[in-house]
Protein backbone atom coordinates (compact mmCIF):
# COMPACT_ATOMS: atom_id res chain seq x y z
CA UNK A 1 0.00 0.00 0.00
CA UNK A 2 1.58 2.87 -1.41
CA UNK A 3 -0.64 4.87 1.50
CA UNK A 4 1.66 3.88 4.42
CA UNK A 5 4.82 4.62 2.21
CA UNK A 6 3.57 8.27 1.94
CA UNK A 7 2.39 8.62 5.46
CA UNK A 8 5.82 10.32 6.29
CA UNK A 9 6.59 13.51 4.29
CA UNK A 10 9.55 13.01 2.57
CA UNK A 11 10.93 16.48 1.43
CA UNK A 12 13.62 15.67 -0.63
CA UNK A 13 14.48 15.88 -4.31
CA UNK A 14 13.90 12.96 -6.48
CA UNK A 15 15.90 14.04 -9.20
CA UNK A 16 19.40 15.65 -9.26
CA UNK A 17 20.34 19.34 -9.77
CA UNK A 18 20.98 19.10 -13.01
CA UNK A 19 17.69 17.63 -14.47
CA UNK A 20 16.40 20.02 -12.14
CA UNK A 21 17.46 22.84 -13.65
CA UNK A 22 16.75 20.81 -17.76
CA UNK A 23 13.33 20.21 -16.30
CA UNK A 24 12.59 23.50 -15.04
CA UNK A 25 13.60 25.33 -18.18
CA UNK A 26 11.74 22.90 -20.71
CA UNK A 27 8.42 24.30 -18.76
CA UNK A 28 9.33 27.65 -18.95
CA UNK A 29 10.01 26.59 -22.69
CA UNK A 30 6.88 25.16 -23.30
CA UNK A 31 4.52 26.20 -20.75
CA UNK A 32 2.67 29.28 -22.44
CA UNK A 33 2.07 32.37 -20.04
CA UNK A 34 -0.76 32.39 -18.75
CA UNK A 35 -1.79 28.67 -18.56
CA UNK A 36 -3.87 26.47 -15.86
CA UNK A 37 -1.60 23.64 -14.58
CA UNK A 38 -2.02 20.45 -12.63
CA UNK A 39 1.07 18.95 -11.15
CA UNK A 40 -0.05 14.93 -10.91
CA UNK A 41 1.67 12.72 -8.06
CA UNK A 42 3.23 16.06 -7.04
CA UNK A 43 5.06 16.78 -3.61
CA UNK A 44 6.79 19.82 -1.98
CA UNK A 45 8.21 20.88 -4.67
CA UNK A 46 6.91 20.66 -8.68
CA UNK A 47 10.47 22.49 -10.30
CA UNK A 48 8.13 25.32 -11.98
CA UNK A 49 10.43 28.20 -12.57
CA UNK A 50 10.20 30.63 -10.12
CA UNK A 51 8.24 33.09 -12.14
CA UNK A 52 5.39 30.62 -12.51
CA UNK A 53 2.99 31.33 -9.38
CA UNK A 54 2.76 35.04 -11.18
CA UNK A 55 2.50 34.77 -14.78
CA UNK A 56 0.54 31.61 -15.01
CA UNK A 57 -3.10 31.06 -14.13
CA UNK A 58 -3.68 28.58 -11.24
CA UNK A 59 -1.10 26.00 -10.61
CA UNK A 60 -3.09 23.21 -8.83
CA UNK A 61 -1.91 19.82 -7.79
CA UNK A 62 -2.52 15.89 -6.46
CA UNK A 63 -0.18 14.00 -4.31
CA UNK A 64 -0.02 11.22 -2.02
CA UNK A 65 0.89 13.20 1.23
CA UNK A 66 -1.48 16.58 2.21
CA UNK A 67 2.13 17.69 4.52
CA UNK A 68 4.05 17.72 1.13
CA UNK A 69 1.96 19.44 -1.11
CA UNK A 70 1.22 22.17 2.02
CA UNK A 71 5.17 23.26 1.64
CA UNK A 72 4.83 23.80 -2.36
CA UNK A 73 4.32 27.55 -2.44
CA UNK A 74 4.36 27.34 -6.32
CA UNK A 75 0.71 25.64 -5.72
CA UNK A 76 -1.73 28.86 -6.36
CA UNK A 77 -4.96 26.93 -7.31
CA UNK A 78 -4.38 24.83 -4.02
CA UNK A 79 -3.92 20.88 -3.74
CA UNK A 80 -6.40 18.07 -3.37
CA UNK A 81 -4.47 14.88 -1.74
CA UNK A 82 -5.24 12.03 -3.60
CA UNK A 83 -4.36 8.36 -4.12
CA UNK A 84 -4.69 7.67 -7.31
CA UNK A 85 -3.75 4.12 -7.14
CA UNK A 86 -7.05 3.55 -4.97
CA UNK A 87 -8.76 6.10 -6.92
CA UNK A 88 -7.64 6.72 -10.56
CA UNK A 89 -10.37 10.19 -11.25
CA UNK A 90 -8.62 13.12 -11.10
CA UNK A 91 -10.69 15.46 -8.79
CA UNK A 92 -11.27 17.96 -11.63
CA UNK A 93 -13.85 19.26 -13.86
CA UNK A 94 -13.73 18.53 -17.97
CA UNK A 95 -11.62 21.08 -19.82
CA UNK A 96 -9.91 22.39 -16.68
CA UNK A 97 -5.96 22.72 -17.87
CA UNK A 98 -4.10 23.70 -20.83
CA UNK A 99 -0.82 21.71 -19.37
CA UNK A 100 -0.09 18.86 -17.13
CA UNK A 101 2.71 17.73 -15.58
CA UNK A 102 3.98 14.76 -14.07
CA UNK A 103 7.43 14.02 -12.52
CA UNK A 104 8.72 10.74 -12.24
CA UNK A 105 5.74 9.17 -11.31
CA UNK A 106 4.25 7.67 -13.91
CA UNK A 107 5.79 4.48 -13.19
CA UNK A 108 4.28 4.01 -9.87
CA UNK A 109 0.62 4.27 -11.06
CA UNK A 110 -0.90 0.92 -10.54
CA UNK A 111 -3.28 1.66 -13.90
CA UNK A 112 -1.59 4.68 -16.04
CA UNK A 113 -3.20 4.16 -19.20
CA UNK A 114 -6.52 5.05 -16.93
CA UNK A 115 -4.69 8.26 -15.29
CA UNK A 116 -3.44 9.67 -18.98
CA UNK A 117 -7.22 9.11 -19.99
CA UNK A 118 -8.34 11.39 -16.68
CA UNK A 119 -5.47 13.64 -18.02
CA UNK A 120 -7.31 13.89 -21.00
CA UNK A 121 -10.56 14.73 -19.57
CA UNK A 122 -9.07 17.50 -17.72
CA UNK A 123 -6.99 18.86 -20.29
CA UNK A 124 -8.33 22.04 -22.60
CA UNK A 125 -8.96 21.44 -26.28
CA UNK A 126 -4.86 21.47 -27.57
CA UNK A 127 -3.64 21.30 -24.02
CA UNK A 128 -0.56 19.18 -23.41
CA UNK A 129 0.93 16.92 -21.27
CA UNK A 130 4.53 16.49 -20.01
CA UNK A 131 5.64 13.35 -18.07
CA UNK A 132 9.33 13.27 -16.78
CA UNK A 133 11.04 10.14 -15.85
CA UNK A 134 14.41 9.53 -14.17
CA UNK A 135 16.92 7.33 -13.94
CA UNK A 136 17.99 7.78 -10.46
CA UNK A 137 18.11 4.42 -8.31
CA UNK A 138 16.73 4.68 -5.06
CA UNK A 139 18.08 1.81 -2.83
CA UNK A 140 16.04 1.15 -0.18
Amino acid sequence: DDGIFYTVPKLVYHIDEPAVSSLTQYYRRNIAKGSDILDICSSWVSHYPLEFPETMGKICATGMNPLELAFNDQLTGGYKATDLNKEPKLPYDDKSFDAVTCVVSIDYLIDPITILKEVNRVLKPGGKVIISQSNRCFPS
